[in-house]
């Protein structure tokens, strides 16, 4: 079309289509004069507009009803019977189990390699109440239930006749009973893997294991009493077995259950004659599964371990609630699985006796036991066992009490002050402690040399300085405490006699000009000495005074007594 056309302006200027047009909502009778149709349509009614959704060809006599407006759904009854409702959509990702309709074209196709095996299950109807299954007790006349509680009742029959102590021995066993049967002194725990480790008393450990581990079963089997067969075949019914997966050999066909027909059950309406009644059809039904009894094995111990339950027995603390004495911490100590804990109070107890000091060296001279230094804040061991856990890692040193107490416990000291202290009731600790060590292939042995390391503070300074707080005597770390008092005596100016600064380098008031070394240097004199750099006159005095001798000439004339009895011991 050419430009500059103004297609509002001239209409005919526009391009037509040779397309059909589709007439949307067009009536022939628009096309008719007016006229015309009146006189046709005169006297015919007004045209009904129907409501969507009216089917013309519905010659019920029912009347039309309108829809109700859309609003919450109530209930079902606000939909009709007749209307489909979409399935839900399936979730994104995950895919259809095998054999359905949708993954699998041949859904009754099996897998390969195997066989499909049909077995009849019988439902468990649960009884009512007041008919459950029942039986009379042959020991007494009490009625028991079945399935609730005859197992336990008999348990306890054959409890009270003693017939326990062959299966489990108690650890009080007197007159041929256990004496403590709810667990205030003997506990036990049950031996079987999985099982809870609840520790109980002697009854309710013999009960447990008759009712949760088939004690009685084995009991009442070896009891010859009438009538004892005939109740445990009811307590204890003979298992069934069926097999359930049947391994296909090579070569031989893969057997088909033959599926059951669809049968259409619905009614044809314009068929007046009556539906006919197939008769049912009869499929055989596998024989049932073959019943076995099943005879318990006899269990066999092997030699050096025990089936038995562990068995937990406490303990009071003889030392802190002995004759006199209370202590809440204790009370009620184990001596079964508890023992370390144990272990643990009793080299607590000893060591505030003094008890432990015989046995392990603290290293701190010929000093009383309330005397010596436990903290820490003198005198710092070390465990003399190279591979203890003390030493593994970043481990510091500890005061002397930690140190006690750690050899008690874990280098076994405190059952060497068992055996030198035996006291009534002392012996059973000292058995449970000993089997315990022996277990882990461990030796009493004595404790080696100590290591100790011994800190003080500056006697110059009096630790006014970081640096002069905790000074050790140590081998490895002498040569720091020696810089430090030495120079500690550089700022007393005890070296201006001894090293004269030189008269370039002295002041008015006889002390020395330039200490750094900015203007005067000085170097060392001595033949054998590995420093050969100049330095100031600050670093040179202490540098003589700690390498050459002149530290310890000037500590024996020194006024403080500390002083001149600590030269001998930082000599290098």
């Amino acid at each position: 079309m050419p430009k500059g056309v103004d297609l509002e302006s001239d209409p005919s200027a526009r391009r037509k289509s040779t397309r059909a047009k589709k007439m949307m909502n067009h009536s022939l009778l628009d096309d008719l004069p007016e006229d015309i149709v009146n006189s046709v349509m005169k006297g015919a009614k007004n045209e009904v507009v129907m409501p969507p959704g009216f089917n013309p060809s519905d010659d019920s006599e029912d009347e039309y009803t309108p829809m109700a407006k859309k609003g919450r759904k109530k209930n079902d009854s606000d939909f009709d019977s007749e209307e489909e409702i979409k399935p839900k959509k399936a979730r994104r990702g995950r895919k259809p189990k095998y054999g359905s309709s949708q993954s699998s074209p041949m859904p009754n196709t099996p897998r390969p390699n195997s066989v499909p095996t049909y077995q009849a299950t019988t439902p468990v109807i649960k009884p009512e109440p007041g008919q459950e299954e029942t039986l009379v007790c042959l020991m007494c006349p009490e009625t028991l239930k079945v399935d609730t509680n005859a197992r336990f009742h008999y348990s306890v029959h054959y409890y009270d006749a003693n017939a326990f102590i062959s299966l489990l021995k108690p650890e009080d066993l007197k007159d041929g009973k256990a004496q403590d049967e709810i667990g205030r002194v003997h506990k036990y725990t049950c031996p079987h893997e999985g099982c809870t480790r609840r520790k109980m008393g002697y009854k309710e450990m013999c009960v447990h294991l008759a009712t949760a581990h088939q004690q009685l079963r084995q009991l009442m089997m070896e009891d010859t009493r009438p009538g004892i067969k005939e109740v445990l075949n009811r307590l204890y019914p003979q298992e069934i077995f069926s097999a359930v997966k049947v391994k296909q050999e090579k070569g031989v066909p893969v057997p088909f259950a033959p599926s059951a027909p669809e049968v259409d059950d619905s009614e044809d309406v314009d068929d007046p004659t009556e539906a006919k009644v197939e008769a049912p059809k009869v499929f055989k039904v596998a024989a049932p599964p073959k019943v076995f009894s099943v005879i318990p094995k006899p269990e066999v111990k092997t030699e050096g371990t025990s089936l038995g339950p562990s068995v937990d027995k406490i303990h009071n603390c003889l030392i802190c609630n002995g004759p006199g004495r209370s202590n809440k911490d204790g009370r009620k100590l184990n001596l079964g699985s508890g023992l370390q804990e144990l272990k643990y109070h009793y080299s607590v107890c000893v060591y505030n006796e003094g008890g432990l000091v015989p046995f392990i060296d603290p290293g701190q001279g010929s000093v009383k036991a309330e005397e010596l230094e436990v903290y820490g804040a003198k005198f710092r061991y070390k465990c003399p066992f190279p591979n203890c856990s003390k030493n593994q890692g970043r481990n510091k040193a500890i005061g002397y009490k930690e140190y006690a107490i750690h050899c008690g416990v874990a280098h076994h000291q405190i059952e060497k002050w068992m055996v030198a202290n035996m006291r009534p009731g002392l012996e059973e600790v000292y058995a449970a402690v000993k089997i315990a060590r022996e277990e882990e292939s461990m030796e009493m042995v004595d404790m080696p040399e100590v290591i100790v390391e011994e800190m003080h503070t500056c006697f110059i300074c009096e630790g006014k300085e970081r640096e002069g707080r905790n000074l050790s005597f140590d081998g490895s770390m002498v040569y720091q405490t020696r810089y430090h008092y030495a120079s500690c005596y550089y700022d007393e100016g005890a070296y201006l006699h001894e090293y004269p600064p030189g008269a370039q380098n002295t002041n008015e008031e006889g002390g020395p000009k330039d200490i750094l070394g900015k203007e005067v240097k000085y170097h060392c004199q001595e033949k054998d000495c590995s420093v050969k750099r100049k330095m100031g006159y600050k670093e040179f005095t202490i540098h003589m005074s700690n390498e050459h001798g002149g530290l310890e000439e000037v500590m024996k004339v020194d006024h403080r007594e500390a002083v001149r009895n600590l030269a001998g011991r930082i000599q290098k």
